[in-house]
């Protein structure tokens, strides 16, 4: 049921207040009259655009990449440039933690995370992955965030599944 869901942003109190009384109280009382349970999360709105950030980055960077990149020709599907482009723009931290049988300290590599980036960091990461994919390997991509952020998406992938929201 991910289809049926309401997002508002709030700037601002004023707008908050205003949202409130003239959208999300009647459509939480559609729901209620048509016999559904309702799940309220409030976040910050930078957490909500680093996820719009990582659906667009699989749903539309990562996806184009696949399917037009033919790096001496050959294609390799998502997931391996999902891997090559962490290990090439994230890199690696190293992590101490003690071993329980022996007290004694380990360190280890371990590769960056996207789930770890910021606002920021993702979006520098995108520009440098659609940059690198754009000039050396001859990709074009659909639509750039900003295009992407007023169009139809799937809200589960991220892909493009319509044209631009009125």
């Amino acid at each position: 049921m991910a289809d049926i869901a309401l997002q508002v942003i709030w700037p601002d109190q004023e707008r908050a207040r205003t949202s409130l009384l003239e959208r999300v109280a009647p459509w939480c009382k559609e729901q209620w009259a048509a016999g559904r349970r309702l799940e309220l999360e409030i976040r910050l709105h930078e957490d909500a655009k680093t996820d719009r950030q990582r659906k667009y980055y699989h749903g539309v960077v990562l996806k184009t990449i696949a399917l037009q990149a033919r790096p001496n020709d050959q294609q390799f599907p998502l997931k391996v440039w999902k891997e090559h482009f962490r290990a090439e723009y994230l890199g690696w931290k190293t992590v101490t933690s003690r071993n329980p049988l022996t007290g004694k300290k380990v360190r280890r590599r371990e590769r960056v995370s996207t789930e770890q980036l910021g606002v920021k960091g993702y979006s520098q990461l995108i520009d440098r992955v659609s940059a690198f994919a754009a000039s050396e390997l001859g990709v074009t991509f659909p639509a750039s965030f900003e295009q992407w952020e007023r169009m139809q998406v799937d809200p589960d992938t991220g892909e493009i599944i319509g044209g631009v929201l009125g």
